[in-house]
């Protein structure tokens, strides 16, 4: 696989200069799960969960954000936020297991 095949881009809006982290890629081949993680970040490890509750939280906002942008006229913004905790309860409930592969990289 190219590195350049299905790549997102890094967002415009980070300014060259910043001290920006990557803290996840994810993808999805052969129906299983593929992520780089990057962990450690949050300097204690008992602070680490936290911290990504707090990107997965970041990440369904923007979702939230995107989908209404995309479909003014559709679901509301709490509605899309529900479908989206509901999917990711479900997901934990029904496929408790964890599969796939994954990369840790540690900071």
């Amino acid at each position: 696989m190219s590195d350049n095949q299905n790549s997102l881009k890094v967002p415009g809006s980070i300014p060259p200069d910043a001290e920006a982290q990557e803290f996840v890629r994810f993808w999805i081949a052969n129906n299983t799960d593929h992520l780089s993680l990057k962990v450690g970040l949050a300097g204690d490890p008992a602070k680490e969960p936290a911290m990504w509750g707090f990107i997965l939280a970041d990440i369904a906002k923007q979702v939230t954000k995107v989908l209404r942008e995309q479909d003014p006229e559709g679901p509301s913004s709490q509605t899309i936020m529900e479908q989206i905790v509901g999917g990711l309860y479900e997901r934990l409930k029904h496929a408790p297991n964890l599969s796939g592969t994954v990369n840790k990289v540690e900071s």
